[in-house]
């Protein structure tokens, strides 16, 4: 089987992910180990905390498309940004300071676990009105929803996406997170498993077993398109 992971900080020097080029090596041929063909580099942009903006990035996966090349890892890289949702989002990403995925109309949205939902659905609102689709990262986390399935219901309606982290999937989150997450499952909510991979040691670029469980549970063309056909054929397709 192959993977392709929508959600990763596998890139060096951008934010609290991979903190130099070593380690992003050593997470990409993990990453390779595990089956994960394609991956869509995520750098955290959050005003005030982390500036991973689309000119750094497209620098940066230059440079480890190049290391990679001489090490002889053979994973797809493409470009992409965790947004913290902001105020100044749309004129960002309308002026190119901030990437999409894989330069597709689709933007990874983060929200704080803490938020109200009527601000994430003006939020969501927003972006569809200027042409752009949400995919929610981690939406797990998010307490509003977790409490309240019927919004994650609404927040697909409305036709934005939603993606998950392996690891609450398998539990590493705990047990109330991991009990949503397949509640998500149940119901085919869920568009994206990612890895949300920040390091080599504790949130490190995993999927094989997940899959595996994912299979044993759950409708087997459901599953692939969890975790590759939907990212092939949204975000990754003629790029």
């Amino acid at each position: 089987m192959k993977y392709i992971d929508i959600h990763s900080h596998i890139l060096p020097y951008m934010d609290d992910g991979a903190r130099d080029a070593k380690m992003s090596l050593a997470m990409l041929r993990l990453a390779e180990s595990e089956g994960i063909s394609d991956i869509i580099v995520t750098p955290h942009y959050r005003k005030g905390h982390y500036k991973g903006e689309r000119r750094q990035i497209d620098k940066v996966l230059a440079e480890i498309r190049d290391l990679m090349k001489a090490e002889g890892i053979q994973v797809n890289l493409y470009p992409g940004n965790e947004i913290y949702y902001h105020s100044e989002l749309e004129e960002k990403l309308e002026s190119g300071v901030l990437s999409t995925m894989n330069n597709t109309e689709y933007v990874l949205v983060e929200f704080s676990p803490m938020e109200d939902f009527m601000y994430i659905r003006s939020a969501i609102d927003q972006l569809f009105s200027i042409g752009y689709i949400p995919i929610i990262a981690h939406v797990e986390r998010i307490q509003c929803i977790e409490k309240n399935i019927e919004r994650a219901r609404d927040l697909k309606k409305s036709g934005c996406d939603l993606q998950v982290n392996a690891a609450s999937a398998m539990g590493e989150t705990g047990f109330r997170c991991k009990r949503f997450v397949h509640k998500l499952l149940r119901e085919e909510l869920v568009d994206y498993i990612g890895t949300d991979a920040h390091d080599i040691d504790k949130r490190r670029p995993v999927i094989k077993k997940c899959a595996e469980m994912l299979y044993r549970k759950y409708n087997r063309d459901y599953v692939d398109e969890i975790l590759f056909q939907n990212a092939a054929t949204r975000l990754l397709a003629s790029k």
